[in-house]
């Protein structure tokens, strides 16, 4: 049965039990583009500079006429709640419509995969995926939290057709994205035979193969973590993995390369262990045994630290959180973070506390309280904008302090990300960081020397608003010259840089095209002063 819920956003009636497929037959194939190269093409976890929104409607113009060929990739490395990089990528921007092409002129047989794939299943397994969302267009985001579309499957899989879960088995992809073989997305849209005989052929699978082999030089191990399109590839695979494992009865939710499988017992637990680590081999990948877990149920739904967070922070007789409850509340996240090694835990305390009404000494204890955990641990600084320093009103003296600190702690440690965020935020309120005022040279020097591609564009961005654009500006012909080097010689892995820093006069081919069309890839509201110079003049 079909039940029924109101979403308050959309104040539509929306089936909770929606079927994978419903979700993927509700994107056509120009929103699949769309969403995939316009919203799709930069990853959320760099500073919100960039955008490809005039990039996919330049190529709406020159109806997708770009050159084939293999191509090098932007590199950056982001840090994570746990303390580890993670290595993600910004492909180059013609190789990438191309994929982006071949997916949406192919979406209507890679559905016709999915409803194999899935339409037999009584629920959905997969639960992070593409999907339309009310009033946008992008079509994919990490997290979903909307009930009333999701539902909660977990609960109905404590007691499901094959019996009553005692355990529950939680399991992982090893590197996912990097360890997809491209090859073995034609395996999962026809078979392995099939693919096989026609590897050389000119079919519609192959082309999809030999556009994500194009964006990484070539090489066919592996999909670039930050596009959306490798989420959507990767669903391609993994759904045939999961009509494996349900038709052998086992009742389990994916998120992404997640597995939470609920069993009857220990031994079925390794069973499925065995039949997962199976299924994945066919397509070349593995399990990250390092992350198997069998845990004896019941255990709480939602993990604990969420219910001891609950029901905190407690509302005042004012209708507001105070001071001490915000205190208390941020005090309780640390330590539940600290104490389960979790340091998602904080994200989640940005994020709740954001969306209660906080005192006006509670905003400053918390501004100052985040602001402080960011510096300890700066993955947390891609929150701070929309999460603290604008609903909080952080002054901008106390924004251009914090992020000073984090300059100078990020040169410190080579910590790139940090350094990009830190400048970023001089950018977005508009001040000098204290290393480029006192002495702007040595600190471009160190930028030059790092050899780091966003931190090459997000300074010369910053030197450029700072002289209002002005390309022929002291402090941005150093940083001139090094994009016109590099474009010489690595123009693939600094293709960002070297083609918003050089003129049209200095750029080859397809690039010399598209910034003749005044085509940019940083964001209107950034370049609030706009010249000729920078996008027309030779």
């Amino acid at each position: 049965m079909c039940i029924l819920a109101v979403d308050k956003e959309s104040e539509v009636n929306t089936p909770v039990d929606k079927k994978y497929t419903d979700f993927m037959d509700e994107i056509s194939s120009d929103e699949l583009y769309e969403g995939l190269l316009a919203y799709g093409f930069f990853a959320e976890k760099l500073p919100p500079v960039f955008t490809a929104v005039p990039f996919f409607n330049y190529c709406k113009a020159v109806s997708d006429s770009f050159e084939a060929g293999w191509n090098e990739y932007i590199t950056f490395r982001v840090m994570r709640n746990i303390s580890i990089p993670r290595l993600m990528g910004i492909p180059n921007p013609f190789k990438y419509q191309r994929a982006c092409a071949e997916l949406r002129n192919n979406w209507d047989k890679i559905r016709a995969h999915f409803h194999v794939q899935t339409d037999g299943q009584s629920y959905r397994v997969s639960r992070i995926h593409v999907r339309k969302e009310y009033n946008e267009k992008r079509i994919f985001e990490m997290n979903y939290k909307n009930w009333r579309v999701d539902g909660n499957p977990e609960s109905d899989l404590l007691v499901h057709d094959k019996g009553t879960s005692r355990f529950l088995v939680k399991a992982d992809v090893s590197t996912c994205f990097p360890n997809i073989y491209t090859h073995s997305i034609p395996w999962a849209l026809v078979g392995k035979e099939k693919a096989k005989q026609t590897i050389h052929g000119d079919t519609w699978y192959n082309r999809i193969d030999q556009a994500c082999s194009d964006m990484r030089n070539g090489e066919t191990h592996g999909l670039l973590i930050g596009p959306h399109t490798s989420n959507l590839l990767s669903e391609i695979i993994l759904t045939v993995v999961d009509k494996k494992l349900y038709d052998k009865g086992y009742r389990y939710a994916r998120s992404i390369d997640d597995y939470d499988c609920y069993v009857n017992s220990r031994d079925e637990a390794q069973r499925f262990l065995r039949d997962l680590e199976g299924a994945l081999r066919e397509f070349d990948l593995h399990l990250n045994h390092k992350k198997t877990k069998v845990i004896e149920l019941p255990i709480g739904i939602e993990k604990n630290w969420k219910h001891r967070l609950s029901d905190l922070p407690k509302v005042g007789e004012s209708g507001m959180v105070e001071y001490p409850q915000v205190n208390a509340f941020i005090d309780t996240a640390l330590m539940l973070a600290t104490e389960m090694d979790n340091f998602a835990i904080i994200n989640y305390a940005i994020k709740k506390l954001k969306g209660l009404k906080l005192s006006s000494n509670g905003k400053k204890l918390a501004a100052k309280r985040f602001m402080h955990m960011a510096a300890l641990y700066p993955y947390l600084l891609h929150l701070m904008e929309e999460y603290v320093f604008i609903p909080y009103g952080v002054d901008t003296s106390d924004i251009k302090a914090f992020s000073d600190i984090i300059y100078r702690d990020a040169v410190n440690l080579n910590d790139y990300e940090s350094l990009c965020y830190s400048i970023y935020f001089a950018v977005r309120f508009d001040f000098v960081l204290d290393e480029f005022e006192n002495d702007y040279s040595r600190a471009q020097d160190y930028v030059i020397r790092s050899r780091d591609c966003l931190l090459l564009i997000m300074t010369w961005v910053y030197f450029m608003k700072q002289n209002h654009w002005n390309r022929n500006a002291t402090q941005v012909k150093p940083l001139n010259r090094v994009a016109m080097e590099l474009k010489n010689t690595d123009m693939d892995r600094y293709w960002l840089f070297c083609y918003e820093a050089l003129t049209w006069g200095s750029l080859p081919g397809q690039w010399r095209s598209m910034k003749q069309a005044g085509i940019s890839f940083i964001r209107k509201e950034i370049v609030d002063e706009t010249t000729t110079t920078n996008t027309k003049s030779n």
